[in-house]
């Protein structure tokens, strides 16, 4: 088995993706900015390096066969005081470690974009994703781009509005997607190390509008379905201030808005469900 490399270990994708390939046998190699987030049980070797800092990269894909990224900036609205923006992490950190593996002759690389990357473009978040698979695209490295709609976790934020009794819709709420589980992206990238495909879109078994994720919200919590729908256009000047103080978190409410606006569907991978994925989260509240 392969030796890989896998670029932000410690986030939720990172964590599954470390799973799923200690499940199947490959040594695992993590690397991290803070090594005290992982134990030798999540995997073989922990490795320090920060992909805005170049020089922490040197020798960490040596002796690997292959490299996962799915290292980005913050996704968490709520960590203000970090500043590092989508290009700074998932553009030009990425590209940081493409060069480093470029240099210690990795075999494969694979990354982890998003379903419609191109027709978002217009959002940084989207872009700078997209930024980085130009880049695969012209390294001469064998790569795979993995496109999940998106992940059930950023769905957890409806049910937390649900439990305030509050459910926003941006726009009208009728276009569709099917998130999917991270553990259900983790196995489509760890295939994805043997697959000749260079873009593969992967979503969940249920096809929902967006409008329907927060009725099903409140369904799974039984409570009366309370609605407010916000046009995208109030919806970013709301929003305008914010980039004056953190162009990351606007950056992410931006494409928060852009994404509910169009259909994210891709084919099914795995079969892990939307609504029990709430009910679980539920009984923890």
């Amino acid at each position: 088995m392969a030796t890989v490399l896998v670029a932000g270990a410690t986030g939720q994708l990172g964590m599954w993706i470390l799973r799923e390939l200690k499940r199947r046998g490959h040594t695992v190699r993590a690397l991290v900015r803070n090594p005290a987030k992982l134990t030798s049980s999540d995997a073989d070797e922990i490795v320090t390096g920060d992909l805005t800092a170049p020089d922490s990269l040197r020798g960490a894909c040596d002796g690997v066969q292959a490299v996962i990224s799915c290292a980005g900036a913050s996704m968490n609205v709520n960590t203000f005081g970090d500043r590092k923006s989508f290009y700074d992490v998932d553009y030009q950190g990425n590209l940081q470690l493409l060069a480093e593996a470029r240099r210690a002759s990795v075999g494969k690389i694979v990354y982890v974009s998003l379903a419609n990357g191109e027709q978002l473009r217009q959002t940084e978040y989207a872009d700078a994703h997209e930024k980085f698979v130009d880049a695969l695209r012209a390294s001469g490295l064998k790569f795979s781009v993995v496109r999940p709609t998106g992940f059930f976790s950023f769905y957890l934020e409806i049910l937390k509005f649900a439990a305030k009794g509050r459910g926003v819709v941006i726009g009208d709420g009728s276009c569709r997607s099917n998130p999917i589980h991270e553990a259900d992206v983790a196995v489509a990238c760890v295939e994805a190390l043997a697959s000749d495909e260079t873009d593969l879109p992967v979503g969940g078994p249920d096809t929902i509008t967006r409008k329907d994720a927060v009725l099903l919200a409140f369904d799974v919590l039984q409570r009366p379905a309370k609605l407010m729908s916000v046009s995208p256009g109030v919806f970013k000047l709301l929003i305008a201030p914010l980039k004056l103080f953190n162009r990351r978190i606007h950056a992410l409410m931006d494409f928060g808005i852009a994404v509910t606006q169009v259909d994210v569907v891709a084919p099914v991978r795995g079969g892990q469900r939307l609504r029990d994925y709430f009910t679980a989260a539920a009984q923890k509240q």
